[in-house]
C-alpha cells in the first residue's frame, strides 16, 4: 500500500486542476479492493486503458467510452514509491458524463491526460 501527498498547488502541476477533459478512445474503470483479504471496503475507483489488469482485487469492471468527460479536482504524487524511476503521478477526478460515480473517489494516472484525453476546450471550434 502506497501513499499520496496532494500537490495541486505545485505550479508544475496546478494547471490541470479544474480543467475538463474528455476521453479519446475506450477505457475501463476499476473498483480495486484495497482490502487484504480483497474484501469490498474500502476500495477505489481508477480509470484504466486496455488491455487493464486483472486479479483478486478488482472488484468491478465498467466500461468508460470515448468521449467520456472528467474534471480535474486535484494531482497528487506517491510519497513512498522509492523504486520508480519517475514519480508516481495520479489525478483524483469528477466524471462528468454520467452520474454512476458521483460521491466516488476516482483516481486516473496523469500519463492518460496527455495520452488519451483532450481538454474539452481544445476540442471547440475556434471563431
Amino acid at each position: 500500500m502506497v501513499s499520496y501527498e496532494d500537490v495541486s498547488n505545485d505550479p508544475k502541476y496546478s494547471m490541470h486542476v479544474g480543467t475538463e477533459y474528455r476521453t479519446t478512445s475506450d477505457m475501463t474503470v476499476y473498483r480495486v479492493s484495497m482490502d487484504r483479504n480483497y474484501g469490498p471496503s474500502p476500495s477505489i475507483y481508477t480509470i484504466v486503458q486496455p488491455p487493464g489488469f486483472d486479479g483478486p482485487e478488482v472488484i468491478s469492471r465498467t466500461r468508460f467510452p470515448a468521449g467520456s468527460t472528467l474534471k480535474i479536482l486535484t494531482i497528487q504524487r506517491c510519497k513512498d514509491c522509492y523504486l520508480d524511476t519517475e514519480p508516481r503521478m495520479r489525478a483524483t477526478v469528477r466524471v462528468t458524463s454520467t452520474t454512476q460515480f458521483d460521491d466516488l473517489e476516482v483516481h486516473a494516472g496523469l500519463g492518460l491526460l496527455s495520452s488519451h484525453m483532450q481538454t474539452i476546450e481544445n476540442l471547440e471550434p475556434s471563431h
